[in-house]
């Protein structure tokens, strides 16, 4: 099992990005996510950390993939990557959270890395809004630069739960 968990809420043809206070990527936009908890399903966790730091309470979320890493700075590890759209009636304005600052982008805009978005997102991201199958975006580091990445079939232990 992973260690993290990634969500990218819709809102039309924009979504809820988060410019990070801290580790990784701090000053970049990414999704809303975090740490699984000991005996919780990366589905319980997106969950829980969406309504954490965002306030949006899901009822569900799509999985996409994951996206795991080697020679990264933090070391090798990796994340479960979910979709949702932002319910009905529901609001989330962009604002401070003890995490960082939510910000709402278009989605060209952050697949077209503007204004700070974390540089390994558009690869995954991109397949996974157009409704590919899950599957796993393999990158790899030294240390803090990106050298590539691949697309493989999920493994059996990593389907959604």
């Amino acid at each position: 099992m992973l260690q993290y968990t990634l969500c990218f809420i819709r809102d039309g043809d924009r979504l809820l990005m988060l410019r990070r206070r801290f580790k990784p990527f701090p000053g970049q936009l990414n999704g809303v996510g975090g740490k699984i908890e000991p005996g919780e399903t990366p589905l319980a966790c997106v969950l829980r950390e969406v309504e954490e730091e965002t306030g949006v309470v899901l009822q569900a979320a799509r999985f996409g993939g994951i996206v795991t890493w080697t020679g990264f700075t933090l070391g090798p590890s990796g994340m479960y990557v979910y979709l949702a759209s932002l319910p009905t009636g529901s609001g989330c304005s962009a604002g401070e959270t003890p995490e960082g600052t939510l910000e709402w982008q278009s989605i060209a805009d952050v697949l077209a890395l503007r204004y700070g978005v974390v540089t390994n997102i558009p690869p995954f991201l991109g397949p996974m809004l157009a409704g590919a199958e899950p599957a796993e975006y393999a990158y790899r580091y030294a240390g803090d630069e990106m050298l590539g990445w691949e697309v493989r079939p999920l493994p059996a232990w990593a389907a959604a739960d």
